[in-house]
């Protein structure tokens, strides 16, 4: 089997993990390969840059659920399953600890592939797993918003809001009091950010709506899965991707 890796290496034990896993696969006879980058930090050369991960069977993600955060790019992009195997502390969506890694065969025929929706940016070539974060722009700070969705117009004074899909309901989402969602639901879930209005509340809406969210004072920040993608003065609007993730699980 061909295998598209993708690990943490900020540390040096994530490093050593990555080499072992690789020579686990190996071993199994399969090939591993991976991003330029990442060969020159394990093996301080390109010898494993063997083939591009559209070229793979599976992609793997090392590391935690900002580790897979990270992959599903790397595999939304090139149409491949994703499996995380997790090094790191909750590994909510891994199928598997990297204490197990010796039975990754054995582990990945129990896996099967949960197709979960991923949301877009109109004029921008991405996509979320889990959220879409509009937000103040300073600490201390509030954003003044208004958000169109399914007719009605909500106005938001705090921190910002979060729009996620049903995968990311139980990150920031959670976190921020919103509602966790059933995987397979055909829903958006938008919730507010320490808004100042008490009336206002988290809402979940139909999957094929957009959400448009416009600045009214101040400027806001856009961060894509917690990664900050750009300033907002105007407006943006979100919605459902025609893409999906591919993403392995255990039964």
């Amino acid at each position: 089997m061909k295998l598209y890796i993708c690990a943490n290496g900020f540390t040096q034990e994530q490093l050593d993990q990555a080499r072992q896993a690789i020579g686990v696969f190996e071993q199994k006879q399969h090939t591993c390969a991976m991003s330029e980058e990442l060969s020159r930090k394990l093996y301080q050369d390109e010898s494993h840059c063997l083939f591009e991960a559209k070229e793979s069977d599976l992609i793997i993600s090392l590391g935690g659920d900002g580790a897979l955060l990270r992959a599903s790019k790397t595999a939304v992009r090139a149409d491949c399953p994703l499996i995380g195997i997790n090094s790191g502390r909750l590994g909510y969506l891994c199928a598997m600890s990297y204490a197990e890694i010796d039975r990754f065969d054995e582990i990945l025929k129990e896996c099967v592939i949960s197709e979960r929706k991923l949301l877009g940016i109109q004029g921008e070539d991405l996509c979320a797993l889990n959220d879409i974060t509009v937000s103040k722009d300073q600490f201390g700070k509030t954003v003044d918003l208004s958000i169109c969705a399914e007719g009605e117009e909500i106005a938001i004074r705090g921190d910002g809001v979060i729009v996620c899909t049903p995968t990311g309901s139980t990150a920031y989402n959670l976190s921020a009091g919103g509602p966790r969602l059933d995987p397979k639901a055909e829903v958006i879930g938008i919730t507010p950010i320490c808004t100042h209005d008490r009336n206002t509340y988290p809402r979940v809406i139909r999957d094929d709506r957009k959400v448009r969210i416009r600045v009214n004072h101040e400027s806001a920040r856009i961060y894509v899965d917690g990664e900050y993608l750009k300033d907002l003065k105007d407006q943006v609007e979100i919605c459902t991707s025609d893409r999906t993730l591919k993403l392995c699980l255990r039964r």
